[in-house]
């Protein structure tokens, strides 16, 4: 058998070479392209760029860096991808900017999940992202008053199931109330949104009553909150009120019997309440 027959003997289909890399790493996707040109044309098979997760790199990463990616990589086959910021790392400028979503929104029409955490996003329009997205994930962000104000708008990303806000210290009752307009929700986390309060909860129970789960660990509600959730959100089988210290055991009577689906519930630090009261599921 000739030399040549045999390394072909040995080479793997495109297929199998595909499988393998799909378990890789985005750094380590792009060092086997640099191997020979058949790894370059593998590594760059949309398959493995569906799902895209960036955080590991915000160190390396700047506006620059996202421009290349984007223009290189995405495609309409991304659906979700993942980012880190630079909120609070002493570095200048940001990763993402109003024109660079424009361009992941044109070359990744089909987004379902956008997560970015510690990022300045003052500069940014919730419009800017695709509206194709279910799931929206801007921990430990900045954003600017009223940003979910684009809600309003018949249409505005109707596909929009859970919205995740958690650590977003400049987030209050305005901006749930905008929240409230989209019918699709069904996941909602506002840990740690210590400008939360009452009246918003009271507007959100009333308007999302479709929705499954709900944190509000760190909020200052009252039991006024634990009253309209119990009175409202039937479909709940996830609450999370840990830290809310102003919480009473009155307060949780008003959901024990009222929330049936309820398969979750954490109150941890939550002094006043007595354990052994606890409803059993």
């Amino acid at each position: 058998m000739a030399t040549g027959d045999m390394e072909d003997e040995f080479v793997l289909p495109d297929n199998i070479m595909t499988e393998v890399f799909s378990y890789l790493q985005i750094r380590e996707l792009l060092l086997v392209a640099r191997v020979c040109k058949r790894w370059k044309r593998l590594a760059y098979e949309r398959p493995l760029w569906k799902h895209v997760d960036l955080s590991p790199y915000t160190r390396r990463l700047d506006g620059r860096a996202m421009w290349r990616i984007v223009r290189q990589f995405f495609t309409p086959s991304l659906r979700t991808l993942t980012l880190a910021g630079h909120l609070h790392s002493g570095r200048s400028g940001e990763i993402v900017s109003t024109p660079l979503l424009l361009e992941l929104k044109s070359r990744a029409p089909s987004l379902q999940l956008f997560c970015i955490t510690t990022a300045d996003l003052t500069n940014i329009s919730l419009s800017d992202l695709p509206a194709s997205l279910s799931t929206l994930e801007t921990r430990n962000c900045e954003i600017p008053p009223r940003w979910f104000k684009p809600l309003e708008a018949n249409g505005a990303f109707p596909n929009l199931r859970a919205i995740d806000l958690s650590c977003c210290s400049r987030v209050s009752d305005v901006d749930v109330i905008d929240i409230c307009h989209v019918a699709t929700l069904r996941v909602l986390k506002l840990s740690w949104c210590y400008r939360i309060t009452d009246s918003s909860i009271q507007h959100l129970s009333e308007r999302l009553a479709q929705l499954e789960r709900l944190d509000l660990e760190g909020c200052k509600i009252t039991d006024v909150s634990l009253h309209h959730i119990g009175r409202h959100l039937k479909h709940l089988t996830f609450l999370n009120v840990s830290q809310c210290t102003q919480l009473t055991q009155a307060g949780l009577e008003g959901v024990k019997g009222a929330l049936k689906k309820l398969e979750h519930l954490c109150l941890d630090s939550c002094t006043p309440i007595i354990i052994p009261n606890l409803p059993t599921f």
